[in-house]
């Protein structure tokens, strides 16, 4: 397209609807400096980038800046901020963003418990009451299988299954 106003090659395009009568103009580079289209001619396409881009921004919906917390009043932005949240409601407020935050946090999808103290516990009161008969001996295994395979520690457990029908098979 050319210029409206010199003929040169138009950069500047606008259509302009009043009353359902459409006006089309077509301004090159120095026409639309003197009509105030541009404010200076830019010395570069990526000169006004960020201006350029704020004004789509301001057409972009943002659901998550206007989220506040109704009982303390904290906001998203001071939750994103701190990473504190103000009172219990706001997990059910900012449950989204809580989320994220643990994924980033805990990546990974369950628990699985390290030995617990009352498991180390009780292997060491089976150690100290050293068990005298083969049916002591026997109960004593039995129970120590059972908290490897609570735990987990089927390798464990696999061996005290092994001990304890050798016990077993000696009684008979």
């Amino acid at each position: 397209m050319k210029c409206d106003r010199c003929g040169k090659p138009s950069v500047y395009h606008s259509t302009l609807i009043v009353n359902g009568v459409s006006q089309t103009t077509n301004l090159c580079r120095d026409c639309a400096i003197k009509e105030g289209v541009f404010n200076t001619s830019p010395a570069s396409v990526f000169d006004d980038f960020d201006d350029m881009f704020s004004l789509f921004t301001d057409f972009l919906p943002d659901k998550t800046a206007d989220i506040v917390c109704p009982v303390c009043k904290t906001s998203l932005s001071q939750f994103r901020s701190t990473h504190k949240l103000g009172c219990p409601n706001c997990y059910e407020v900012f449950k989204n963003e809580v989320n994220a935050v643990l994924k980033r946090l805990a990546p990974f999808d369950s628990h699985k418990p390290e030995i617990s103290q009352t498991s180390e516990q009780t292997k060491q009161s089976a150690k100290a009451k050293k068990p005298t008969t083969k049916a002591e001996k026997i109960a004593a295994l039995r129970e120590e299988m059972a908290t490897a395979v609570r735990e987990e520690r089927y390798e464990d457990a696999g061996k005290i299954k092994k001990q304890i029908a050798a016990l077993e098979a000696e009684n008979e």
